[in-house]
């Protein structure tokens, strides 16, 4: 079972792919693009932290 992060950067480049008209041989950006729309949402979602866990 593959993880949440995993499914969504695949699910995403499967999209980046789509709107590009399916070209071949750009996996890999397509697949670094939704990596890094990942990273800057995860970056910028609200967290617990462990002090709020605590309560």
């Amino acid at each position: 079972m593959e993880s949440e992060p995993d499914d969504w950067v695949a699910r995403r480049a499967y999209e980046l792919w789509e709107q590009a008209g399916n070209p071949d041989g750009q996996e890999h950006e397509h697949w670094s693009q939704a990596s890094a729309e990942w990273d800057e949402n995860s970056a910028t979602s609200p967290t617990s932290s462990w002090d709020d866990q605590a309560e």
